[in-house]
């Protein structure tokens, strides 16, 4: 399909790199004009040029901290002021801090709830009375399958995006009277930038042979997903092929997280893969 967002106004929060850059570039290809969201100028800046180097609209008002309240109210100002709408919010911004070996527990412990569960809130609540006054929109959140599927503990990253789901849901019985739907992506093992904050650049063999070992022995497809893997849902999920969809939270992990897997052997003993012995 063509044009599926024509005319449509999305901010996508993360959206210079990962997840949240293959969606800004996908929804810029289906007609929407691009608010990209991020903290870092260079890197916003290059998918703004790429973006309109393709043809595409676009913009990159500067740094958008998430964890701020007031940066997100600047940013969703901005867009208010030169458009005078927000069609879709997607927010892929977020991170693990776990390999961060200059932060205290304590210090990862808050800053990863600041990035990943209370700027959530914040940009939503930012977007969200704007969508209220117009009586139409849509939202969508990030997750992680990790959140109630985890095959390894990180218990302030996966905590904080519980909260994202109990969020989706909350948000979506509000303002479903309205019109407004939001819903939630539940990502599976999705090779990306956030990667490099769990395996320095050193250690790129020890991270091939992770992603290698999840593959195969935890997503029924058999492959680590990509960027892209995520951009198609949240098409979907911003596009009027969904229009009778909202609270849903959708599980986008090569069957990871429903799908019996081979990674649950660790809970129900050593189970062999087929033609093992």
């Amino acid at each position: 399909m063509k044009d599926m967002l024509k005319g449509q106004i999305a901010i996508v929060a993360g959206g210079t790199s990962g997840m949240g850059e293959a969606t800004a570039k996908l929804y810029a290809r289906e007609g929407a004009v691009v608010i990209i969201g991020g903290t870092n100028p260079k890197k916003g800046n290059r998918v703004l040029k790429e973006i309109t180097d393709a043809g595409g609209e676009a913009r990159y008002y500067g740094p958008l901290n998430v964890a701020s309240k007031k940066s997100c109210d600047d940013t969703v100002d901005a867009v208010i002021k030169e458009f005078g709408k927000i069609d879709i919010l997607a927010n892929f911004a977020g991170r693990s801090y776990d390999g961060a070996s200059d932060m205290t527990p304590e210090e990862r412990y808050q800053t990863t709830m600041d990035v990943n569960m209370t700027g959530t809130y914040n940009l939503a609540f930012s977007v969200v009375p704007h969508m209220k006054e117009a009586k139409s929109g849509k939202i969508i959140l990030c997750s992680s399958n990790g959140a109630f599927n985890p095959t390894t503990p990180a218990y302030d990253y996966h905590m904080a995006k519980a909260a994202c789901e109990s969020l989706t849901i909350n948000l979506a019985m509000e303002l479903a009277p309205l019109g407004i739907r939001v819903n939630c992506i539940k990502p599976g093992p999705i090779v990306t930038p956030f990667w490099d904050e769990l395996f320095p650049p050193e250690e790129k063999e020890a991270m091939e042979a992770a992603f290698h070992g999840i593959a195969t022995r935890e997503v029924p497809l058999n492959r680590m997903g990509t960027p892209d893997d995520i951009a198609g849902p949240a098409l979907f999920l911003a596009s009027d092929l969904s229009a009778y969809i909202t609270g849903l939270l959708l599980y986008v992990g090569g069957g990871m997280g429903y799908v019996y897997a081979h990674g649950q052997s660790a809970i129900l003993g050593n189970v062999p893969l087929a033609g093992e012995k």
